[in-house]
């Protein structure tokens, strides 16, 4: 005599299946990491305006060249450790990055500033000095620090490093979502030790 195996009732999914209650997904970190790379790429830049600050100030000590190198190489400092520290998902590399971005925006617009009111003051600042006539490559500089702070500041990428601070949780039994198994009772007989089904 043979007997009719029928398909599980009710559809319900394999256990674990869904992720046990109070597990939130973790946040996409997409932005933190753009930022991340946008301000060390930013900091690359500074270096490369450091080092042309010094080669110049090997010919000829200059004030306003002086004063580019040491805003070249804090500014590079601000954008180089955030960015790292913003891949490692620390806190501070986002209030470094933050920072160092902003500097960038008001020392260039300082630039401008200085240059439209037609001051005797000036200084260099990214390698370029206004003074030369090579003021739009300071224009460069605006786009990856609007960018960087941006990024960094959208709430995306403060879920993402508060995601890291969160304890990991409990690994949930096997049997989640399924009740326990009766202390008592036998186990079922089923299918596979080739018992029939009791009689009705």
């Amino acid at each position: 005599m043979t007997y009719q195996r029928f398909p599980p009732q009710g559809g319900y999914p394999p256990p674990g299946a869904y992720p046990p209650p109070g597990m939130a997904r973790q946040p996409s970190g997409a932005t933190g990491i753009i930022a991340g790379v946008l301000a060390i790429l930013g900091g690359l830049w500074f270096l490369a305006g450091l080092a042309f600050h010094l080669i110049e100030l090997s010919h000829v000590v200059v004030s306003f060249l002086l004063v580019g190198a040491v805003l070249d190489f804090l500014t590079a400092a601000l954008l180089l450790s955030g960015g790292i520290l913003l891949l490692l998902r620390k806190g501070a590399g986002r209030v470094l990055a933050v920072i160092g971005a902003g500097s960038t925006l008001g020392f260039v617009a300082l630039t401008f500033v200085l240059r439209a009111i037609g001051t005797d003051f000036s200084f260099s600042y990214s390698g370029v000095t206004l003074r030369f006539g090579v003021g739009v490559l300071l224009i460069v500089d605006l786009l990856p620090a609007i960018a960087t702070l941006v990024l960094t500041l959208i709430p995306p990428t403060a879920r993402w490093l508060a995601a890291e601070k969160q304890p990991a949780m409990a690994m949930p039994p096997q049997n989640f979502g399924y009740p326990p198994a009766r202390p008592g009772y036998p186990p079922a007989p089923g299918p596979q030790q080739g018992q029939p089904p009791g009689q009705w």
